[in-house]
């Protein structure tokens, strides 16, 4: 008994010994299976019982993990004897201390905690993150993990959604895919729209209760540059429809001869500029 009530160090003024360090570990080891218990009942059975979300199921499920540890360790450590308030006023410096070191942690780990809240991505979502798309696939006290079309895990810090711009392509159930083409200024854009209007038509991932339009945005000195604009519900179908429909106007003008614009060269002193 005296080798557990040995003094193993000081914190704020109080003794820890190694029975404070036991009963504290079982004590959180408890409660983490206590929360994860209760996360398990509550995806299991109360959120599909209840035909919750799976997105707002996991959200709400991580939240109350998050409550249920911050309590246990609390409690952990008034179990070990040890007075949390006289312990954070004794240890204030060096809370202070390692706050500065952390201050990126906690920017994240607090980001997360609004993103859970706010929602403004959940997992599920189909998203936009400078120039890369890819679905959410968890969202973590630190980080996000993003799986792209290609199979790639992209782990973004939480601060960033918070403090950049995010496209979420999943906040609505239809979205318009622009897909512009530029052509010769002598060619017929009648014939050009009749094309562009087909292949739209007959993309197995387009809309057929939307129909795509086509825009004719602008002149510019190399050509004349149109929009083929197409609805499209499978967001994740995104890069999928835009290829796809690329390919087939490469086919059709090629078909019905219409030439994309080549920038002129013009010639000086015998050299091309």
């Amino acid at each position: 008994m005296e080798i557990l009530e040995h003094p193993l160090f000081h914190i704020g003024g109080q003794t820890i010994t190694l029975i404070s360090v036991i009963v504290f570990v079982v004590v959180f080891l408890v409660v983490i299976v206590f929360s994860r218990l209760i996360r398990r009942i509550l995806l299991k059975r109360i959120f599909p019982r209840n035909e919750v979300n799976d997105g707002v199921a996991r959200s709400v499920t991580r939240i109350i993990n998050y409550l249920i540890l911050v309590i246990g360790f609390l409690i952990a450590l008034n179990s070990a004897g040890i007075n949390v308030s006289l312990l954070f006023a004794g240890g204030a410096a060096i809370m202070v201390g390692i706050g500065f070191g952390l201050q990126n942690i906690a920017n994240n780990f607090i980001s997360g905690l609004i993103i859970l809240f706010e929602r403004p991505i959940k997992e599920g979502d189909f998203i936009e993150i400078g120039g890369k798309m890819g679905t959410v696939v968890s969202i973590s006290a630190r980080s996000t993990k993003v799986k792209t079309n290609a199979g790639i895990m992209i782990i973004v810090p939480n601060s960033f959604f918070i403090e950049k711009e995010v496209i979420n392509r999943s906040y609505v159930d239809k979205t318009q895919i622009e897909i512009p083409v530029t052509i010769s200024h002598n060619e017929d854009f009648e014939k050009v729209k009749e094309i562009l209007l087909k292949l739209g038509n007959e993309n197995q991932y387009s809309l057929n209760e939307f129909p795509p339009s086509v825009t004719f945005s602008e002149i510019t000195e190399l050509g004349i540059v149109t929009k083929l604009w197409v609805w499209i519900k499978d967001q994740d179908m995104h890069s999928v429809l835009r290829s796809q429909i690329n390919y087939r106007i490469l086919q059709e003008f090629k078909a019905a001869g219409i030439k994309f614009p080549v920038p002129g060269r013009e010639v000086f002193n015998g050299r091309e500029h």
